[in-house]
């Protein structure tokens, strides 16, 4: 299974120590130069920038933007490259999580989900251990996570649990 991804879900996931989750999810995992960029700026958490630059499986491209600008300017440069790309390659998924830029992939046709998304996935393979923490972990790390959303991640996480038993 192949992904291409914006700039957050792996900055999320690298904040919570679960970005393993995408080497183990993946066959390909790969991000345009754009997110790199971004991962790596001196605004990223100094975490998230040293922990990228030492992850070894993923695969970093260059995606030429057109002359004309297809998308509107509210897209940060790695979202816009990441949708390239992801149009290019035509991956299995698009890890993208801000609304516009989901909003634009979805229009464009291409199979999308995000940090959360990734987690359930991981978490309906049996790769995590105590989903309800990762969750709080999560939001601790500044991410946005509605108490509606997370009541229903929980319940499907307990509802997956007492499947397996």
């Amino acid at each position: 299974m192949i992904a291409v991804s914006d700039t957050t879900p792996l900055r999320y996931l690298i904040a919570i120590g679960q970005e393993h989750l995408l080497n183990a999810l993946f066959t390909k995992f790969v991000i345009p130069r754009g997110v790199l960029d971004e991962l790596t700026d001196d605004r990223t958490p100094k975490q998230v920038r040293r922990k990228v630059t030492s992850l070894s499986w993923i695969e970093v491209q260059s995606v030429s933007r057109p002359a004309t600008n297809p998308f509107p300017q509210k897209l940060h440069k790695g979202e816009h490259e990441a949708i390239l790309l992801a149009e290019i390659l035509r991956p299995d998924v698009l890890l993208i999580d801000e609304h516009f830029g989901r909003s634009i992939a979805l229009n464009r046709n291409l199979p999308i989900s995000g940090t959360l998304g990734v987690l359930e996935r991981a978490d309906l393979q049996g790769l995590i251990k105590d989903f309800p923490r990762l969750l709080q972990k999560l939001k601790q790390s500044g991410f946005f996570l509605a108490p509606s959303l997370q009541e229903r991640l929980s319940q499907r996480h307990n509802l997956r649990r007492t499947q397996r038993s």
